[in-house]
């Protein structure tokens, strides 16, 4: 894991899977960071990419030596994040998405963050989210705005302060020597995993709008359900592992269906008009979900304002609907599928590296 050659400051691990559509962005925009005193390594752990991602990998290493291609053969964003970090050399170890992109100074923001903040083991910056097609440009919003994601500060574009966690982290190294690796029995979450073990020994995080990022998000109200299905799902998981949401923001989207189905049961119970009472949480609901719409559409556009209820609702939905579908033991297996591809985790993730609790 280590050669001769002096440690550079940042390793920055990349996990990558039929990536085409993005990966030489991200790169482009990882390999053209400000770099830091002592500079940086990239390694982008590729879980086998089947959809020509892997050429143009292979093409930018060849044209820059501080990028550096690794097999992940556990296919698995936790498998990825691992096997990088033990290959890394850095000081500090930077955990980049392929679905991004980001400013030339987001490394060096993040370090001179460290160094300002002593108390914090991690730092980072909230993202900017990013769609092209309408429907993406209203997922955008929603995942931008407090009716679509309630208080996670790591999707408010300009906060600045202590947070959950960053969505893109630069941790100190040895946060990972006292708190372990990702649990790679984590197909989803293993992030807010690792930072609730931090959390719960008194760790910090702190995340600034200096550090800046897009991420670019689900186009198809298609693709959307899916990723937020597999987040309620993982979420029982770690659920379960730890016996204690990580926040109550985590439990609202499901407290809510809830609360919407018990209405509607109750309201079959009462008699002539008054069961139109079971409507009233329904329609506050959506009234909540049109305003901010509206509010959308005056910045963004009409089209754009008129698919935000879509996109919101979509996303609150599928994340309850997959809580659920954990709770009452849903098919691990099946959940076990990646979000970018049909592979599925393998059974024989390595034990070494699953996460101490």
């Amino acid at each position: 894991m280590v050669d001769d050659n002096p440690e550079p400051a940042v390793s920055i691990v990349v996990p990558c899977r039929n990536e085409r559509d993005h990966i030489e962005a991200a790169l482009q925009s990882i390999l053209a960071q400000d770099p830091p005193l002592g500079g940086f390594e990239v390694i982008v752990a590729d879980g086998m990419s089947s959809d020509g991602t892997r050429d143009i990998l292979d093409s930018l290493a060849r044209e820059d030596p501080r990028l550096r291609i690794i097999d992940n053969p556990g296919l698995s964003a936790p498998c990825a994040r691992n096997v990088g970090i033990r290959e890394s050399r850095g000081r500090h170890i930077a955990i980049m998405d392929a679905h991004a992109e980001y400013a030339p100074d987001y490394i060096r923001a993040c370090i001179e963050i460290l160094e300002d903040h002593p108390d914090i083991l991690c730092s980072g910056g909230p993202i900017s989210s990013q769609g092209t097609t309408l429907f993406g440009r209203a997922v955008a919003a929603a995942m931008s705005h407090p009716v679509g994601i309630g208080n996670a500060k790591h999707r408010l574009p300009e906060y600045e302060g202590y947070a959950e966690g960053a969505c893109f982290p630069v941790f100190r190294r040895e946060t990972f020597d006292k708190f372990g690796l990702f649990d790679e029995t984590l197909i989803r979450n293993q992030d807010d995993e690792f930072n609730f073990r931090i959390a719960r020994q008194g760790g910090k995080i702190f995340i600034s709008h200096r550090a800046r990022c897009i991420y670019h998000v689900r186009e198809t109200p298609s693709q959307l359900f899916k990723q937020y299905f597999q987040y309620g799902y993982w979420r029982v998981a770690v659920l379960r592992k730890h016996n204690v949401p990580a926040s109550l923001r985590q439990l609202a989207p499901i407290g809510f269906l809830c609360l919407l189905i018990a209405s509607l049961i109750v309201s079959l119970t009462l008699p002539g008009w008054l069961r139109l009472t079971g409507a009233v949480i329904p329609l506050a609901y959506l009234s909540i979900l049109c305003a901010v719409g509206a509010r959308i559409a005056a910045r963004e556009g009409i089209p754009v304002g008129l698919q935000f209820p879509i996109a919101a609702a979509a996303m609150h939905l599928a994340y309850s609907g997959g809580f659920i579908f954990g709770i009452f033991g849903g098919d691990r297996e099946k959940m076990s599928t990646l979000s970018r591809g049909e592979t599925k985790m393998p059974h024989n993730a390595n034990p070494k590296s699953q996460a101490p609790t």
